[in-house]
C-alpha cells in the first residue's frame, strides 16, 4: 500500500452554478479547453468570462462552454463570484496564465473615485491602480499618501504600479535595481543558484564575444581575474583598490613571494613527477591520457572523453606535459590545475601559437565545465554546512567581496556590457535587495551543492512582534527548496516551546512517500536536540505554489527580525 493515499489530497470536487458536481475527468478536459483558447493570443490581448471561483490572486473563470480557465491576478482586486470580466493577457505560456482586469472593470469604485479627487489627483489606469494597491497593503490613502506615492509612480513610468506600493510599504527603496529584483522575486526569477552558474556559463561566453571582436588581450584579462578569486585565499595580497597583487614568474602567497619551481613542488607536482607512473610514455602518446582519464570518469564534473579532450587543449596553450599528467591522473586538484594556467596567462613569454591554444582553451567547455564545478564549491554550500553555524553568514561575505571585486574589474573598458558583466551585476543586485528585506523579514536563500545537482533554498522566518515576545509565541518559518528529482518542496514549520509541527507539500505521490519513508531520520535528530515533531503530507493539486515573496507580502508589516537562536534548523 503506498503511503501517499493516507496523506491529504489538495483536488477537490468543483460545483457548477446550478449546483451540479463537475467530476475531475470533466474539470480536467474543461481547463484542458480553456489553456487551448487562449493559446494563440498574444501578450495584449483580451479574454472574456465569468469569474467561478477566487482564492486570492488566484481565479477560475468560464470564458465559454465548456471552457475553464485557472490564472492568477497581477493584482488583488475585489471580484465577486458570478461576476463577468474582462481581463488583458499579461503571460499564457509556462504552467499559469498571468492575467490583468482592465481598466473599465474597476474605474467605477467610488471609494477609489473619492480618494483621487480629494488629493486631486486624475482618475486614470495608473491611479486607480495605486489605490486599490494601496487599499489591499493596508496603507492610508489620506492627500498625502496618495500624493507622495503618485510622486513615485509619476517618476518610474515603466514600473508596475504594484511593485512601487510594494517596496514603499516595506520600507524598501524605490531603486531601479529594487524594482527589477522585486518583479523577479515575484516571478520566480531569482533563484541565486540560476544566478551562480548564469556567471559561470556567461565567461566563456564574454571571452568568446571580446576575442572575436579584436580584444584579445581583454578576454584573458577577464579570465585571469576569475580564475584568480576562485583559487586564492580570502586573506591573499590585495593592494588599496582591491586588485590582486601579482607579478609574472611569480606566485605571491600570502604576502611571500616563490618562484614558480618553489610553487610547483608546493603542489606535489615534483613529487608527482617522480611517482607518476605514466611519466616517459604520456609525453607522446594520447591514447595513454585516454585510458587514463576514462578511469576517471566523472571527476570535476567531466567524462572520460572531455578529460582526454582537455588533456589535448592544456598541451596546445603550452601547458607543462608533467602539469597534465598530474592532473590526468588525479595527483593535483582542479584549483591546482586552474592556478597553474593562471600563472601561464600572466607569463610574457607565451609563444604566439601558445596563444591561440590558450584561447581555444579558455573558450572550451571542457574548461568552462571546470571552473563551473570549482565555482559551485566555493561559492555553494553542501547539505552538511548549512548545518554549521556562521557558514551561510561566511559565504555571504565571500560573495559580497568577491561580487564588489569584480564588479570594480568589469567597469573598466569593454567588459561591462558582456554577458558575464550583466551576471554578475544581477546576482549582486539580488544580494543587494535580499540584504535590504533583512531589515524587516528574516530571510535568505542557500544556494546548495549536492550530490550530482544543484539546488536553491528559501528559508524565511515570520510571526508577529506581539507573539515573538511572549514566552509562549510561537515561531513559525517557510522552507522552501527546488529539487531536480523531487520538484518543488515547501515545509511549513511551526514551533510552540519544544513542539515542532511541520507540514510538507510535495507534487506527487512518489515524492510524498519518499519523504514519508524518511522522516523517522529528522524526527532522530529533532529528538536529539530536545524536540518533538509531527509531520504531514500534502500533495499540490497541480497549481505552482506560491513564492515566498508571495508570502511575505500576506504578512502584516509589523514583521521583527528574529533572532539566530529563535529555532534550530540544523537538524
Amino acid at each position: 500500500m503506498r503511503l501517499s493515499s493516507f496523506f491529504i489530497q489538495g483536488n477537490q470536487p468543483h460545483i457548477e452554478g446550478n449546483g451540479k458536481e463537475i467530476s475531475p475527468s470533466v474539470m480536467e478536459q474543461n481547463l484542458k479547453n480553456g489553456r487551448q483558447e487562449i493559446s494563440g493570443k498574444a501578450p495584449g490581448q483580451s479574454v472574456t468570462g465569468e469569474v467561478i471561483e477566487k482564492n486570492g490572486n488566484d481565479i477560475l473563470i468560464a470564458i465559454g462552454k465548456n471552457q475553464l480557465l485557472r490564472a492568477r491576478l497581477d493584482s488583488n482586486i475585489p471580484i465577486e463570484q458570478g461576476q463577468q470580466m474582462t481581463f488583458a493577457i499579461k503571460n499564457a505560456g509556462g504552467s499559469k496564465v498571468i492575467l490583468s482586469p482592465l481598466f473599465a472593470n474597476t474605474a467605477n469604485n467610488p471609494n477609489i473615485t473619492k480618494a483621487l479627487q480629494m488629493a486631486g489627483i486624475p482618475e486614470n489606469e495608473a491611479s486607480v491602480k495605486m489605490v486599490q494597491t494601496m487599499m489591499k497593503e493596508g496603507m492610508p490613502i489620506d492627500r498625502e499618501s496618495l500624493s507622495q506615492m503618485m510622486r513615485t509612480v509619476n517618476l518610474n513610468p515603466q514600473a508596475d504600479v504594484e511593485t512601487l506600493v510594494q517596496l514603499t510599504r516595506l520600507g524598501i527603496p524605490v531603486t531601479e535595481n529594487n524594482i527589477f529584483q522585486m518583479e523577479a522575486y515575484k516571478n520566480y526569477e531569482h533563484q541565486m543558484t540560476e544566478g551562480l552558474l548564469a556567471i559561470a556559463d556567461a565567461l566563456a561566453d564574454s571571452i568568446s564575444e571580446m576575442t572575436a571582436s579584436g580584444d584579445v588581450q581583454g578576454g584573458i584579462e577577464l579570465y585571469k581575474e576569475m580564475i584568480f578569486l576562485l583559487t586564492q585565499q580570502e586573506d591573499g595580497a590585495y593592494n588599496v583598490n582591491g586588485e590582486a597583487l601579482r607579478e609574472s614568474g611569480t606566485v605571491i602567497i600570502q604576502d611571500a613571494e616563490i618562484s614558480e619551481a618553489e610553487a610547483l613542488n608546493s603542489m606535489g607536482l615534483e613529487e608527482a613527477k617522480e611517482t607518476d607512473f605514466l611519466q616517459g610514455e604520456i609525453a607522446h602518446a594520447p591514447e595513454n591520457i585516454s585510458s587514463q582519464a576514462g578511469a576517471l570518469e566523472g571527476r570535476d564534473g567531466l567524462t572520460g572523453k572531455e578529460l582526454t579532450n582537455l588533456a589535448g587543449q592544456l598541451r596546445q596553450a603550452g601547458m607543462p606535459e608533467e602539469l597534465i599528467r598530474s592532473y590526468i591522473s588525479g595527483n593535483i586538484s582542479s584549483e591546482e590545475l586552474l592556478k597553474q594556467i593562471n600563472e601561464q596567462l600572466f607569463s610574457k613569454t607565451t609563444a604566439s601559437v601558445e596563444a591561440e591554444g590558450m584561447l581555444q582553451l579558455l573558450t572550451g567547455k571542457e574548461l568552462n565545465k571546470l571552473v563551473k564545478n570549482e565555482m559551485t564549491g566555493k561559492w555553494m554550500l553542501s547539505p552538511e554546512e548549512v548545518s554549521e553555524k556562521q557558514k551561510v553568514e561566511e559565504l555571504y561575505q565571500r560573495l559580497n567581496n568577491q561580487l564588489n571585486r569584480l564588479n570594480r574589474i568589469l567597469e573598466q573598458g569593454s567588459r561591462s556590457d558582456t554577458p558575464f558583466a550583466k551576471a554578475v551585476s544581477n546576482l549582486s543586485g539580488n544580494i543587494d535587495f535580499m540584504n535590504q528585506m533583512n531589515q524587516m523579514f528574516t530571510y535568505v536563500q542557500i544556494p546548495l551543492k549536492m550530490q550530482g545537482q544543484e539546488a536553491n533554498g528559501e528559508l524565511y522566518v515570520y510571526t508577529n512582534k506581539k507573539n515573538l515576545a511572549k514566552k509562549d509565541g510561537e515561531v513559525s518559518a517557510l522552507l522552501h527548496l527546488d529539487m531536480e528529482h523531487l520538484g518543488s518542496v515547501d515545509v511549513h514549520v511551526a514551533m510552540r516551546d519544544n513542539k515542532v509541527s511541520t507540514k510538507f507539500y510535495l507534487k506527487d505521490d512518489s515524492a510524498l512517500d519518499l519523504i514519508a519513508e524518511h522522516i523517522d531520520i529528522l524526527n532522530e535528530r529533532l529528538n536529539k536536540r530536545g524536540y518533538s515533531m509531527n509531520a504531514s503530507f500534502i500533495k499540490r493539486d497541480g497549481e505552482e505554489p506560491e513564492t515566498v515573496m508571495e508570502e511575505i507580502l500576506k504578512q502584516d508589516k509589523n514583521i521583527s527580525v528574529l533572532s539566530g537562536n529563535s529555532f534550530d534548523a540544523r537538524a
